[in-house]
Protein backbone atom coordinates (compact mmCIF):
# COMPACT_ATOMS: atom_id res chain seq x y z
CA UNK A 1 0.00 0.00 0.00
CA UNK A 2 1.44 3.43 -1.20
CA UNK A 3 2.06 6.07 1.36
CA UNK A 4 -0.33 8.83 1.22
CA UNK A 5 -0.68 12.98 1.74
CA UNK A 6 -2.19 12.21 5.04
CA UNK A 7 0.48 9.72 6.37
CA UNK A 8 3.24 12.26 5.56
CA UNK A 9 0.95 15.07 7.44
CA UNK A 10 0.66 12.76 10.22
CA UNK A 11 4.83 12.32 10.78
CA UNK A 12 5.13 16.21 10.28
CA UNK A 13 4.92 18.95 13.41
CA UNK A 14 1.78 20.43 11.45
CA UNK A 15 2.50 24.21 12.80
CA UNK A 16 3.15 25.40 9.05
CA UNK A 17 6.54 27.50 9.86
CA UNK A 18 7.55 27.67 6.55
CA UNK A 19 10.86 26.34 6.95
CA UNK A 20 10.48 23.70 4.55
CA UNK A 21 9.86 26.48 1.68
CA UNK A 22 6.01 25.81 1.43
CA UNK A 23 3.23 27.28 3.12
CA UNK A 24 1.34 24.85 4.91
CA UNK A 25 2.64 21.12 6.44
CA UNK A 26 -0.56 20.15 4.17
CA UNK A 27 1.21 21.81 0.82
CA UNK A 28 4.86 20.21 1.63
CA UNK A 29 3.19 16.84 2.25
CA UNK A 30 1.93 17.46 -0.64
CA UNK A 31 4.65 17.66 -2.53
CA UNK A 32 6.65 14.69 -1.13
CA UNK A 33 3.72 12.47 -2.54
CA UNK A 34 2.51 13.95 -5.63
CA UNK A 35 6.04 15.90 -6.63
CA UNK A 36 8.67 13.91 -5.12
CA UNK A 37 10.33 16.58 -2.42
CA UNK A 38 12.60 14.83 -0.03
CA UNK A 39 10.40 14.63 2.94
CA UNK A 40 13.87 15.17 4.76
CA UNK A 41 13.25 19.07 3.74
CA UNK A 42 11.45 19.66 7.18
CA UNK A 43 13.88 20.67 9.34
CA UNK A 44 11.64 19.32 12.08
CA UNK A 45 10.79 16.13 11.50
CA UNK A 46 11.03 13.77 14.55
CA UNK A 47 13.31 10.76 14.91
CA UNK A 48 10.47 8.58 14.30
CA UNK A 49 9.96 9.47 10.80
CA UNK A 50 13.25 9.20 9.36
CA UNK A 51 12.14 5.20 8.37
CA UNK A 52 9.05 6.67 7.24
CA UNK A 53 11.57 9.04 5.49
CA UNK A 54 13.27 6.26 3.56
CA UNK A 55 10.12 4.62 2.62
CA UNK A 56 8.90 7.30 1.19
CA UNK A 57 11.79 7.78 -1.04
CA UNK A 58 12.03 4.43 -2.39
CA UNK A 59 7.84 4.82 -3.24
CA UNK A 60 8.86 8.06 -4.93
CA UNK A 61 11.50 5.87 -7.08
CA UNK A 62 8.66 3.75 -8.36
CA UNK A 63 6.60 6.59 -9.15
CA UNK A 64 3.92 5.18 -6.77
CA UNK A 65 1.11 7.48 -5.00
CA UNK A 66 1.57 10.11 -7.80
CA UNK A 67 -2.68 10.50 -7.71
CA UNK A 68 -4.19 13.53 -6.64
CA UNK A 69 -6.26 12.44 -3.22
CA UNK A 70 -9.42 14.25 -2.98
CA UNK A 71 -8.65 15.97 0.42
CA UNK A 72 -5.75 18.16 -1.15
CA UNK A 73 -7.63 18.87 -4.16
CA UNK A 74 -10.68 19.99 -2.02
CA UNK A 75 -8.51 21.89 0.00
CA UNK A 76 -7.00 23.82 -3.06
CA UNK A 77 -10.38 24.59 -4.48
CA UNK A 78 -11.49 26.50 -1.72
CA UNK A 79 -8.24 28.58 -1.47
CA UNK A 80 -9.17 29.10 -5.30
CA UNK A 81 -12.28 30.28 -4.49
CA UNK A 82 -11.70 32.43 -1.29
CA UNK A 83 -8.67 33.80 -3.59
CA UNK A 84 -10.95 36.65 -5.37
CA UNK A 85 -12.90 37.61 -1.78
CA UNK A 86 -12.28 40.90 -0.62
CA UNK A 87 -11.45 40.14 2.95
CA UNK A 88 -12.57 43.46 4.38
CA UNK A 89 -15.67 43.32 3.21
CA UNK A 90 -16.60 39.92 4.31
CA UNK A 91 -14.93 40.90 8.11
CA UNK A 92 -18.26 42.50 9.57
CA UNK A 93 -20.62 39.66 7.98
CA UNK A 94 -18.53 37.04 9.81
CA UNK A 95 -18.28 38.52 12.67
CA UNK A 96 -14.46 38.74 11.96
CA UNK A 97 -11.83 40.88 12.24
CA UNK A 98 -9.23 42.54 8.66
CA UNK A 99 -5.54 42.54 9.12
CA UNK A 100 -2.89 42.52 6.87
CA UNK A 101 0.55 40.79 7.27
CA UNK A 102 3.08 41.95 5.05
CA UNK A 103 0.30 42.46 2.32
CA UNK A 104 -1.23 39.37 2.74
CA UNK A 105 -4.93 40.14 4.10
CA UNK A 106 -6.28 37.73 6.62
CA UNK A 107 -9.74 37.65 9.30
CA UNK A 108 -9.23 36.75 12.61
CA UNK A 109 -12.17 35.31 14.28
CA UNK A 110 -12.77 32.69 17.21
CA UNK A 111 -13.39 28.89 16.09
CA UNK A 112 -14.23 26.93 19.26
CA UNK A 113 -12.59 29.95 21.44
CA UNK A 114 -9.17 30.22 19.76
CA UNK A 115 -8.61 32.92 17.47
CA UNK A 116 -7.34 32.16 14.00
CA UNK A 117 -5.65 34.35 11.45
CA UNK A 118 -7.36 32.95 8.19
CA UNK A 119 -5.11 33.76 4.81
CA UNK A 120 -6.09 33.00 1.89
CA UNK A 121 -3.66 30.15 1.42
CA UNK A 122 -3.15 29.41 5.10
CA UNK A 123 -5.17 29.00 8.44
CA UNK A 124 -2.53 30.13 11.67
CA UNK A 125 -3.62 29.22 14.90
CA UNK A 126 -1.94 30.20 17.97
CA UNK A 127 1.06 28.76 18.95
CA UNK A 128 0.59 24.91 20.32
CA UNK A 129 -2.20 24.17 18.50
CA UNK A 130 -2.61 22.07 15.05
CA UNK A 131 -5.08 23.09 12.12
CA UNK A 132 -5.98 19.84 10.06
CA UNK A 133 -7.07 20.25 6.18
CA UNK A 134 -10.13 19.46 7.32
CA UNK A 135 -10.30 22.61 9.44
CA UNK A 136 -9.08 24.02 6.96
CA UNK A 137 -11.85 23.34 4.41
CA UNK A 138 -14.41 23.86 6.77
CA UNK A 139 -13.13 27.29 7.90
CA UNK A 140 -12.68 28.79 4.30
CA UNK A 141 -16.49 27.33 3.50
CA UNK A 142 -17.28 29.84 6.52
CA UNK A 143 -15.73 32.49 4.67
CA UNK A 144 -16.98 31.52 0.55
CA UNK A 145 -20.50 31.86 2.41
CA UNK A 146 -19.62 35.58 2.24
CA UNK A 147 -22.51 35.63 5.75
CA UNK A 148 -25.37 37.12 3.55
CA UNK A 149 -27.83 36.98 6.53
CA UNK A 150 -27.37 37.24 10.39
CA UNK A 151 -28.48 34.44 12.98
CA UNK A 152 -31.84 34.58 13.54
CA UNK A 153 -32.87 32.82 16.66
CA UNK A 154 -34.67 30.55 15.51
CA UNK A 155 -33.47 26.58 15.76
CA UNK A 156 -34.06 24.14 13.11
CA UNK A 157 -33.12 20.53 12.75
CA UNK A 158 -30.60 19.03 10.53
CA UNK A 159 -33.23 17.04 8.59
CA UNK A 160 -34.93 20.42 7.43
CA UNK A 161 -32.15 21.43 5.48
CA UNK A 162 -32.41 20.58 1.78
CA UNK A 163 -30.58 17.83 0.50
CA UNK A 164 -29.79 16.58 4.06
CA UNK A 165 -32.04 13.16 3.96
CA UNK A 166 -28.72 10.86 3.40
CA UNK A 167 -26.51 12.74 5.25
CA UNK A 168 -29.01 12.85 8.62
CA UNK A 169 -27.84 9.36 9.97
CA UNK A 170 -24.26 10.41 10.16
CA UNK A 171 -25.65 13.23 12.45
CA UNK A 172 -28.44 10.57 14.15
CA UNK A 173 -25.13 8.39 14.89
CA UNK A 174 -23.14 11.16 16.43
CA UNK A 175 -25.52 12.23 18.80
CA UNK A 176 -26.03 8.74 20.17
CA UNK A 177 -22.89 8.35 20.70
CA UNK A 178 -22.84 11.63 23.00
CA UNK A 179 -26.13 10.73 24.51
CA UNK A 180 -24.49 7.21 25.50
CA UNK A 181 -21.16 8.68 27.23
CA UNK A 182 -22.76 11.21 29.37
CA UNK A 183 -25.82 8.55 29.93
CA UNK A 184 -26.15 9.45 33.99
CA UNK A 185 -23.48 11.66 33.23
CA UNK A 186 -25.51 15.27 33.66
CA UNK A 187 -23.93 17.19 35.74
CA UNK A 188 -20.24 16.41 34.02
CA UNK A 189 -21.71 17.79 31.07
CA UNK A 190 -23.11 20.90 32.10
CA UNK A 191 -19.47 21.46 33.15
CA UNK A 192 -17.47 20.13 29.71
CA UNK A 193 -20.13 22.34 27.87
CA UNK A 194 -19.47 25.34 30.24
CA UNK A 195 -15.76 25.14 30.22
CA UNK A 196 -16.42 25.44 25.51
CA UNK A 197 -18.44 28.50 26.18
CA UNK A 198 -22.13 27.21 26.15
CA UNK A 199 -24.63 29.58 27.47
CA UNK A 200 -27.87 28.80 28.58
CA UNK A 201 -30.87 28.20 26.39
CA UNK A 202 -34.76 27.76 27.06
CA UNK A 203 -36.08 25.80 24.23
CA UNK A 204 -37.68 22.30 25.75
CA UNK A 205 -39.60 22.38 28.84
CA UNK A 206 -38.19 18.94 29.59
CA UNK A 207 -34.42 18.35 28.63
CA UNK A 208 -31.44 18.04 31.51
CA UNK A 209 -29.64 20.15 29.38
CA UNK A 210 -29.79 22.60 26.84
CA UNK A 211 -26.90 24.64 25.93
CA UNK A 212 -26.09 26.82 22.96
CA UNK A 213 -22.58 26.90 21.53
CA UNK A 214 -20.61 29.15 19.01
CA UNK A 215 -17.83 27.35 17.43
CA UNK A 216 -18.06 29.78 15.03
CA UNK A 217 -19.15 33.57 15.07
CA UNK A 218 -22.20 33.46 13.24
CA UNK A 219 -22.76 29.50 13.36
CA UNK A 220 -24.38 29.09 16.92
CA UNK A 221 -25.25 25.24 17.57
CA UNK A 222 -28.03 23.78 20.60
CA UNK A 223 -26.98 20.85 22.26
CA UNK A 224 -30.47 19.58 24.00
CA UNK A 225 -30.11 16.39 26.20
CA UNK A 226 -31.97 14.02 28.18
CA UNK A 227 -30.32 11.85 30.51
CA UNK A 228 -31.38 8.13 30.77
CA UNK A 229 -34.09 6.84 33.49
CA UNK A 230 -33.49 3.14 33.71
CA UNK A 231 -36.92 2.54 35.74
CA UNK A 232 -38.55 3.93 32.95
CA UNK A 233 -36.48 1.76 30.16
CA UNK A 234 -35.62 5.23 28.69
CA UNK A 235 -32.44 5.81 27.33
CA UNK A 236 -30.09 9.04 27.21
CA UNK A 237 -30.76 11.29 24.24
CA UNK A 238 -28.89 14.14 22.88
CA UNK A 239 -30.21 16.29 19.57
CA UNK A 240 -28.39 19.11 17.75
CA UNK A 241 -30.37 22.14 16.78
CA UNK A 242 -29.47 24.92 14.33
CA UNK A 243 -29.92 28.65 13.43
CA UNK A 244 -32.37 28.96 10.62
CA UNK A 245 -29.50 30.84 8.94
CA UNK A 246 -26.71 27.97 8.85
CA UNK A 247 -27.42 27.29 5.23
CA UNK A 248 -26.28 30.53 4.77
CA UNK A 249 -22.20 30.03 6.15
CA UNK A 250 -21.53 26.00 5.84
CA UNK A 251 -22.72 23.36 3.51
CA UNK A 252 -24.37 19.67 4.71
CA UNK A 253 -20.38 18.36 5.21
CA UNK A 254 -19.08 20.93 6.78
CA UNK A 255 -21.90 21.42 9.36
CA UNK A 256 -21.38 17.75 10.09
CA UNK A 257 -17.50 17.98 10.60
CA UNK A 258 -18.38 20.96 13.10
CA UNK A 259 -20.76 19.11 14.90
CA UNK A 260 -17.91 15.75 15.36
CA UNK A 261 -15.65 18.20 16.52
CA UNK A 262 -17.89 20.11 19.28
CA UNK A 263 -18.60 15.93 20.47
CA UNK A 264 -14.69 15.46 20.37
CA UNK A 265 -13.93 18.36 22.49
CA UNK A 266 -16.94 17.64 25.24
CA UNK A 267 -15.88 13.48 25.69
CA UNK A 268 -12.24 14.31 25.15
CA UNK A 269 -10.67 12.87 28.62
Amino acid sequence: MAYTVLDVLKTLPRTNCGDCGQATCLAFATRVIKEGEELAKCPHLPPAALKLAGEVKSQQEKGEGRRRESLAISLEAMEAKIAPLDFRDLAQPLGAVFGEEDGRPYLSFPYFGETLLVFKDEVRYPPGSVCTPWDAILLYNYLASGGEALPTGTWITYQSLPNSVSKAKTLARLEKELAGHFAGKTEELRRRAAAWGAQPAQVSENADFQGAFHPLPQVPVLLLFWDAEPEEDFQALAHFLFDSTVGDYLDLESLLFLVEQLIDRLTAE
